[in-house]
């Protein structure tokens, strides 16, 4: 038992173990809250709304078999085309974004299969026409937090968002952006294989309201993920410490990037202490703040947003 702690104790254990079970919790937590915003009240509105991502196009597919060839593919359909489509884009993420974020994906992936097809659902109440607004909009604020917040650690809920942090990291733009993009054609391609025919709901909705309310569901999904996690765009932070060598060495080891030193003083104490200026992508916040605060808890950070950097600047792939 003694060993036990001293190995939890110990910097190794602080440093390389403890980050990843919290990405992995934290990848768990974020999946759920997207899989329940897609199953709770997407899936369960009569006016068919659509996620983004290989489970909207799963969505697509399902309600195309179904209007087209009058075939009802089952429950476990969601969940085991989730999983077989994102087999290539998994390979994409292990080849150009990175693999730990693609391990991360394949535990979102798995637990998004499991919410859609075989996790009971509770009933919501919003089974009628009147309630598809509200079910647009508590869906695409679930789905949006649970995106962001899993972007935002360094994780993924898989499928399209890897292909959108890819194309962030190649293209230096907003992964809301392209998610965005991407889910707009889901949303149309819905309301061209839906409307007006009978859906797997049993209503006949025309096919503008299928695309209207699920552009709501999209806005309000990519305001929550850009909110979050606004990727491969960039922070300028200073921060004000009276132990600055600490400091710099864990900045240029552990978050990689350079540092500039300016001597200030307090104008109310007159205490000598050093400035240290860095240039951060956005999604190395978190884990430079709690480098901050592991090593000088005292310290006086001041985080700004940066539109353009030019120069010797380091665009990397994030986890």
């Amino acid at each position: 038992m003694n060993k036990l702690i001293a190995w939890i104790r110990s910097e190794s254990f602080k440093n390389k173990i403890y980050p990843e079970i919290k990405r992995i919790m934290f990848v768990i937590i974020f999946t759920f809250i997207y899989g329940i915003g897609v199953s709770w009240f997407l899936e369960a509105s009569v006016v068919p709304l659509y996620t983004g991502g290989i489970p909207g196009v799963a969505q697509l597919v399902r309600d195309a078999f179904y209007v087209f060839l009058n075939i009802d593919v089952g429950g476990h359909f969601l969940g085991l085309f989730i999983i077989i489509a994102n087999i290539p884009i998994l390979i994409l993420g292990w080849f150009g974004v990175s693999h730990r974020f693609t391990i991360y994906s394949i535990i979102s992936i798995l637990i998004q299969a499991f919410i859609l097809s075989w996790m009971p659902v509770i009933d919501m109440g919003l089974d009628t026409v009147e309630h598809a607004f509200t079910s647009a909009v508590l869906g695409g604020l679930l789905i949006g937090i649970g995106a962001g917040g899993a972007l935002r650690y360094g994780t993924s809920t898989g499928g399209l968002d890897i292909v959108a942090q890819y194309l962030a990291f190649r293209k230096g733009q907003s992964v809301g952006f392209f998610s965005m993009a991407m889910n707009l054609a889901i949303a149309i391609l819905g309301g061209f294989i839906v409307g007006g025919k009978v859906g797997p709901g049993g209503e006949v909705i025309a096919g503008g309201v299928i695309i209207s309310y699920t552009v709501i569901r999209v806005i309000v999904s990519t305001i929550l993920t850009d909110r979050m996690h606004t990727a491969y765009q960039f922070l300028s932070v200073d921060i004000i410490t009276a132990s600055p060598q600490v400091l710099v060495d864990e900045i240029l080891h552990k978050v990689y990037r350079g540092v500039t030193l300016m001597k200030v003083e307090g104008a109310y104490s007159h205490h000598e202490k050093t400035l240290i200026y860095v240039v951060i992508s956005s999604y190395e916040l978190h884990t430079l703040t709690q480098l901050v605060k592991r090593t000088d808890p005292h310290a006086f950070m001041v985080i700004r947003p940066t539109k353009h950097v030019f120069g010797n600047f380091a665009r990397k792939t994030i986890a």
